[in-house]
Parts: C-alpha cells; structure tokens; sequence
C-alpha cells in the first residue's frame, strides 16, 4: 500500500514510568488504579478510547495532546484502524515530544477481533444501468463525476459485504458471524493482520494490551474440548506474541462476560407486520465463564500467563457487571470475581447505550426547544411545501424517457413520510439519512439537472433547499424529544443519588457512576470539551466524589435511568415505502411494481425469503 506518515514509537509501558505520569498530573494524582502483581502498572480511572476520532482528525489530535499533558495514560486504538490514524499516532509522538515524556508512562491498548462491514452505500458501489439522459429528443452521456463523491474514501476499502456472506463462506474465512454486519476474525492470521495494520498505521512498537473481541462465538453449541482448542490454540499464538515482544499482555474484550440486561418487551398486537426478530426476540448468548477462560490461559502459556485484562460495558443501563451475581457462581458478581482472580477490569461505553431496538441512546443533555410549537408548525409548513414541489414535476417525470432518476431516489421528501414511522431514535434517524437517503437523492438531483432546461434546474435548487430545511426541522425535533428524556433521567438520578446530584452536567453523572463498576473507565474523549467537562469540570476529579454502596445499587435498581425498555419496536416498523394508493393522473407511474400490498393476517416480506438457505441460522441471516 501507500506509505506510512505515523512516526515511530519505540518502547513499552513500564510500572515506574506509568507510577510517574500519574504522579505529576492533577487530575488523576488520586485518581488511579495499582493493577495487582505481575502487571502493577499505574492507570488513570480514566482512559480514552479512540474509535470516534476520525470523524474529526484536527480536533481528535488536539484532545489526545491535552489529555497527555493532563495525565491520562490509557489509550485505546481500533484494529481495524484507517489512515486516519496516522495523524493520531503522529500526535502522540509530537506530544511527548514536546513536553519531553517517555513512552513508558503510556499504556496503548489495541482493541481486535470483530470486524464491522461498513456502512454500506449501494449507490456508491452499483454503476448506473444506463448513463444517458434524454435532451429534447436527443441522447447525451451523463458524467458519472457525482459517484463517489458523496462519501468519504475510507468508507470504500472493504472487500466484504458480510450481510451476503454465509455462515459455511465465513468459516472458511477463519470467521464467525456475530450480527449481520459484523464477524469475528479471530484465527491466528487474523489477529496478525490486525497487528501489520497498526503497525502500518500507527508504528507502535509494542502494544501494551491487546484486547480480543468476539470471544462468545467460539461457544456455539460444539463440544467443549473442540471450543478448548480453538481458544488455547488462540491464547498460545498470543502469548508467542507477548514472548517476541509485540504486545505485552492480552485481555477479553466482551458484552458477554457479565450477565444480560434484562428487557422487558411490550405484548405485541395479533396483526403486527413483524419479522420473527422481533416477534421472538433471540436469547442473548450466555455469560462467559471467567474460570473456564483462566484455566485456557494458564494452559497454554503457564503460571506466568499474559491474560490479566477484562473489558465490558459499563453504565447506568449495562451496569449487569456490579449488580448481578453470575451464573455460574452466585457469591460473585463479576466485578468481585476478576478482582479475585487478580484481573484488571477496563469499562467502555459509559454514556452511550443501547436501547430496546438496539439502537443507541446517550446520557447526554440534548438542545431543547424554546418553543415547540412553532418548530412543530414549520416543520409541518415545510413538509407540505416539499410534497407541493414534488407535485409540480411529477407528471412530466412519470411520462418521462426511462432514463430519469427513479422517483423513490428524487423525492425524498415523500420517501421519508412514508417511513418515518420506523425511525424512532436521532441516531438511527441520522444514519438512515446520511447513507441511506441523501447519497442517492444527491445522485439523482445531479442526473436531473444535467441535461435540464433552466425551470428545471431552478426546481432542483428550490427543492433541495427545502428538503435540507425540512431534515434539520426534524432533527431538532428529535434533539428535543431526547433532551426531555434526558431531564427526566436527570432528575431521577438526582433522586436515587444525593453524591451525583452534585454534578452539573448528566454525563458527569453517568461517568462518575460508571467508574465505580469498573477499575478504569474508557471514554470517547473525541473532542476536548468532553475531556474538559469529565475533569476540570466534573466534582469527581481526583477521586473527590466516592459513591456509597447503597446509592449505587439503588442507582442500578432503579428503572427511571435505564434505557433497558426505551423505544420498543414499533409494530409497523416494516411498512413499504411506497403503501401511498392514492396517485393523481390515471397513468401507472414506474414505481408501482416496487409495491408490495402486505396482508395484514398473514404477512409475506418480499424480501424475506421463506426458506432460508441453508446454515444461516434465523435472524442472523439477511
């Protein structure tokens, strides 16, 4: 590939080089954890987890500069890393630079194991059948410029759509499926890959912890001796690694170690348009048993084992790690347990969980609306303008040559009444907008104006305007239905927890609650502020906030700040775009044979199929 620009990074996290960054900070002098012997390494309570930093380098490299002159010495890097990185780790190098410290104070974390498909952008990858438009009777080429263009290159390297591969394709692969869109690649030249990657990307030269994720799809159902040797097989490739010095301990990175949240799922009404998925919900793997992965550890690399990390979510939905006894041992929950076992336990996620559907929800204070009303009413004086404009050039597109954009790529504006019920959350409401909805309309807008006459070209300009008010209307709308949320989970902490209430801010509360379910806490300090606001600004700083026992479990107990149960799949989430009947003129216009009536009794998914093939087992398939 293309060469590096990360500068090296030479050296490893050493006990008294970590015991010296946290001595000299403010912020963390109090506010650490000694990890047990053999490790006995220093780690600030709070660490930084890299993921989100791509999505703004420039600000990401000045918040992991500020965090190094503060004192947070745990960072934690996605295996899966892009170029991005390579300023990131270039940033690094400059800090320490600069302020003259040593790397042995330092401790990098490589997070691998599941890799995630991409969002996938099917106008990006599908060429246009035909890329003609008609001009007054005459044909002329349309540039494909505008292919691309819409979305950012990292977004094109992969070569794998997982949501088409089988679960038979996988193995082979050296792969397991944990959802449609991601796998586990946890075969020895997986994880080797991985490593190459950061080596490209990052030059570090040894990585202080490697965490493995996607360890639960080794126990699928298989006898146990073969699941054993799978995971010994893994462990012994890595402590080869630990021996030649590229990494210098590993850890389990895992949901499943604690036991699952519990979900309470409303009845659902007898004529819901419902995949199984959500009918029957599948159960969620069971918890992994911490002595079983111990004993594989001590197996294949001896007493002196480098396994001596556990890594889960943590916060006030996914708080299973403190608050519920194992299954496998009742007298430990499994934060007593990995203390006992002289594990070190690193938390993740600790404002950002997810909801019923699986969507992710964030304690966070949201903008809310001064008044509603009037918002509500543009919005609605917005949407009846775009539905007018879609009226003006209806017809004469419907009578169109074939080689216009398809109506359901162009009208956004109709595309999004008719879903709008699905869209229940601002995350999935800006996802489904921003790869699903806009690439396309982007494309098609481009195709129209191309070779248009100047009316045309002018209905472009105005419809575009009016879409992009009508999607930031509603995105302000949605900011506020979670800013309420958010007040009442305020509130209610304030209630339980009379030490939380002490903190301005709800992500101070859900951060300080969290780093008392964990020994350290990772976060995504992708933008200083965040760092800002969970130091200097937060009354927890230095260790200055203990929680009592009592608060916490009443904290965990309570449902009030929990997003366990919140948003529950809709029963209609799966209506067809186009369900509309009603059309003006008598011609059947080109999108009606993409619409499928739905029986409501018995209800058939066109692209469901009946039969699944074989080895893709319910639910997991597409």
């Amino acid at each position: 590939g293309r060469e590096s620009t990360a500068v090296p990074i030479l050296g490893r996290a050493t006990i008294d080089g970590t015991k010296y960054t946290l001595d000299r900070s403010t912020i963390f002098e109090r506010w650490r954890h000694e990890c047990p012997a053999p490790v006995g390494w220093h780690i600030s309570k709070l660490g930084c987890a890299t993921c989100k930093m791509p999505h703004d380098p420039v600000e990401a490299v000045e918040s992991i500069q500020l965090q190094i002159i503060k004192g947070l010495n745990m960072f934690e890097i996605d295996g899966n890393a892009t170029d991005t990185f390579q300023a990131i780790s270039r940033a690094f190098f400059e800090a320490l630079q600069a302020f003259e410290l040593e790397r042995e104070g330092f401790i990098i974390t490589l997070r691998c194991g599941i890799i995630r498909q991409p969002v996938y952008n099917q106008e990006v990858a599908d060429t246009v059948a035909s890329n003609t438009a008609a001009v007054r009777n005459r044909i002329m080429p349309v540039f494909e410029r505008f292919k691309s263009s819409s979305l950012p290159a990292m977004q094109l390297k992969t070569g794998f759509r997982f949501d088409q591969l089988t679960d038979d394709h996988l193995l082979r692969l050296g792969m397991r499926r944990v959802t449609g869109t991601s796998v586990a690649a946890l075969s020895p030249d997986w994880i080797d890959a991985m490593l190459t990657n950061i080596t490209h990307q990052a030059k570090i030269e040894t990585v202080d912890i490697l965490w493995i994720e996607g360890l639960h799809t080794f126990f699928d159902g298989r006898p146990d001796e073969h699941i054993d040797d799978d995971i010994i097989q893994l462990f012994a490739h890595l402590e080869s690694h630990a021996k030649t010095g590229g990494i210098q301990y590993y850890g389990i990175s895992s949901p499943h170690l604690a036991p699952p949240v519990i979900r309470n799922y409303p009845p659902l009404p007898p004529d819901a348009n419902l995949p199984e998925t959500f009918r029957n919900p599948k159960p969620p793997p069971p918890a992994m048993n911490l002595y079983r992965l111990m004993e594989l550890a001590r197996r294949a690399g001896g007493d002196n084992h480098k396994l001596r990390f556990i890594q889960y979510p943590f916060n006030l939905t996914q708080h299973q790690a403190y608050s519920t006894p194992l299954p496998y041992d009742g007298n430990h929950t499994l934060c007593s347990l990995a203390k006992a076992l002289g594990l070190t336990t690193v938390g993740y996620s600790p404002i950002e969980a997810p909801n019923m559907m699986r969507l992710p929800e964030r304690y966070h204070n949201y903008p809310m609306e001064a008044d509603l009303k009037t918002t509500r009413m543009n919005f609605f004086s917005v949407t009846e303008r775009v539905a007018l404009k879609e009226m003006e050039v209806k017809d004469s597109l419907e009578k169109g040559p074939k080689t216009l954009p398809p109506m359901e790529k162009l009208f956004i504006g109709s595309v999004y009444i008719a879903q709008q019920r699905q869209l229940t959350n601002l995350h999935f409401f800006l996802d489904w907008l921003n790869y699903s909805l806009i690439p396309p309309f982007r494309k098609a807008i481009l195709q129209l104006k191309e070779a248009a006459s100047a009316d045309i070209k002018d209905w472009c300009v105005q419809y575009e305007q009016l879409t992009n008010d009508m999607f930031r209307l509603r995105r302000r709308l949605f900011e506020h239905k979670h800013g309420k949320r958010s007040y009442m989970i305020n509130g209610a902490i304030d209630q339980v927890s009379p030490t939380l209430s002490r903190c301005p801010m709800l992500n101070q509360k859900a951060i300080n609650f969290a780093t008392h379910g964990c020994d350290v806490l990772a976060c995504g300090f992708h933008v200083s502020r965040y760092f800002h606001e969970a130091t200097e600004l937060n009354p927890a700083k230095n260790g200055q906030l203990p929680i009592p026992e009592d608060e916490l479990s009443a904290l965990c107990k309570t449902d009030a700040v929990s997003f366990a149960n919140v948003s529950p799949p809709d029963p209609y989430m799966l209506e067809p775009a186009w369900a509309a009947q009603g059309r003006f003129g008598k011609q059947k216009f080109r999108s009606m044979d993409r619409n499928v009536t739905i029986d409501p009794k018995n209800p058939k998914f066109p692209d469901i199929p009946d039969e699944l093939e074989d080895g893709v087992p319910t639910g997991t398939g597409s």
